[in-house]
């Protein structure tokens, strides 16, 4: 499977900024001052991990805690290299169909593209239940009450400003069907995401990823919300 690092410019930043914290403490020659140059490097090096491997547990131990119907209709929310969409469409058989949707940019996730993700859905075999297409989280191109279960997998903070992050969270609600359960696995805005989810009168659960879950210093969160 074809990834890309989210946000790479994160990692890239703790790395110079590392690199520049090198030389003075070299010059110094005084341990004490290589602690923030390698608190740096820790950081981008656990930054790399989580977006390479951990993310990928995170969601694999999600999917498959919950119970999904092979004839399900899924929507992935910023699906990027589609780790959600195959993890999903590996649970479903037509007519079951999962559907990911993303606008493809490379500053969310390197080699971000539409034809990475059907690359990767090629080489699993999953044509049949997963689809992908070019729309906006905040004018999703769907009816109301259309999907069994949505998820957004790192995905909404991205949506700038905090009007449009209410707007893609009533969106998904708008197309998710009653009962229907909307998971965001995210890393900020988490307080924001669960007003909006209570104000919208939905049943939510949360709780931590764990270690797999860190972005230099900042924990997942995984939230269902019950339609």
């Amino acid at each position: 499977m074809k990834k890309g690092i989210d946000a790479p410019i994160v990692p890239i930043i703790f790395i110079v900024v590392g690199i520049i914290g090198v030389i003075p403490a070299w010059q110094s020659q005084n341990p004490y001052n290589f602690i923030f140059p390698a608190l740096m490097f820790v950081l981008a090096i656990v930054f790399i991990h989580t977006s390479l491997s951990g993310k990928y547990k995170i969601i694999h131990q999600v999917v498959k805690s919950l119970d999904i119907p092979d004839n399900s209709k899924v929507l992935d929310l910023g699906t990027g290299h589609g780790a959600v969409l195959l993890e999903v469409a590996k649970k479903l058989k037509q007519p079951g169909e999962v559907i990911g949707i993303d606008i493809w940019q490379s500053a969310d996730q390197s080699n971000n593209s539409q034809t990475a993700t059907q690359q990767n859905i090629e080489l699993a075999q999953l044509n049949e239940v997963a689809k992908v297409q070019t729309a906006n989280m905040t004018k999703l191109p769907f009816s109301n009450n259309e999907f069994d279960d949505i998820f957004a997998s790192f995905a909404i903070h991205n949506v700038k400003p905090k009007s449009q992050r209410e707007l893609a969270i009533s969106e998904a609600l708008r197309v998710l069907k009653t009962g229907g359960r909307l998971v965001i696995i995210d890393m900020e805005h988490i307080d924001e995401f669960k007003r909006i989810l209570i104000q919208n009168k939905c049943k939510i659960t949360m709780r931590h990823a764990g270690i797999d879950g860190i972005w230099g210093w900042i924990p997942t969160s995984i939230i269902i919300a019950e339609k």
